[in-house]
């Protein structure tokens, strides 16, 4: 049960939720900026307000989670293993529907993704490479699986060998994040981080837009 000192209940925890903090400093920005430039109170009043409106709700709030589902304060090793072990849960249940050449690379994804999560602490130093790891395991995977899934039955063979490609592009970032990993290699951790998140950008990864992702 929450009480008026708690962060998300009550007018106490309102008031030092990261999303008013975010929303007063926006009110007191606009309003002094405002007031100096126009003179007009009420002109840095209406300011302020849309500056705090703004701040509230773009800012998520304290233990939040993004649209991904990725936590707003990063993902722990736990729940890292826990997100990995249910796609691959999904992997089994629907393994007699998959191409054998994209299970094999799903199974060798997934191996290198469980070894990286058992040092997540090391992971954790690169901010780039844990962002990216973590759309990998909160999103990319779980989205290709349902996607290719979704495909009527006689569309599956055309888009198989497209699937597999993206696959294997994913397989040899994910390697080399690895094995960057393993080197307590900080530079490379960084680097290999960055290489992951701009094929997610360029499209290199790209699912299947026609169906909606």
């Amino acid at each position: 049960m929450t009480t008026s000192g708690d962060e998300t209940g009550g007018p106490g925890g309102l008031l030092r939720s990261r999303p008013h903090l975010v929303g007063l400093v926006a009110f007191l920005v606009l309003f002094v900026a405002v007031l100096l430039a126009s003179g007009s109170v009420l002109a840095a009043l209406l300011a302020g307000a849309l500056g705090y409106a703004t701040g509230y709700f773009l800012t998520p709030a304290a233990g939040s989670t993004y649209s991904s589902g990725v936590p707003v304060r990063g993902a722990t090793r736990d729940e890292m293993r826990d997100r990995l072990a249910a796609f691959q849960d999904t992997l089994r249940q629907n393994r007699g529907r998959i191409p054998p050449a994209a299970d094999r690379e799903l199974g060798s994804i997934g191996m290198h993704l469980r070894e990286m999560i058992d040092r997540w602490d090391d992971v954790a130093r690169a901010p780039e490479q844990r962002m990216a790891l973590e759309s990998i395991v909160y999103r990319y995977l779980p989205s290709t699986l349902e996607v290719y899934l979704r495909l009527p039955d006689s569309a599956k063979p055309a888009a198989a060998g497209e699937w597999t490609r993206q696959l294997r592009l994913l397989g040899t970032e994910v390697t080399a994040n690895r094995d960057a990993v393993l080197r307590h290699d900080l530079e490379a951790m960084r680097a290999n981080g960055r290489i992951l998140e701009q094929r997610f950008e360029d499209g290199d990864l790209r699912m299947f837009r026609e169906n909606g992702l």
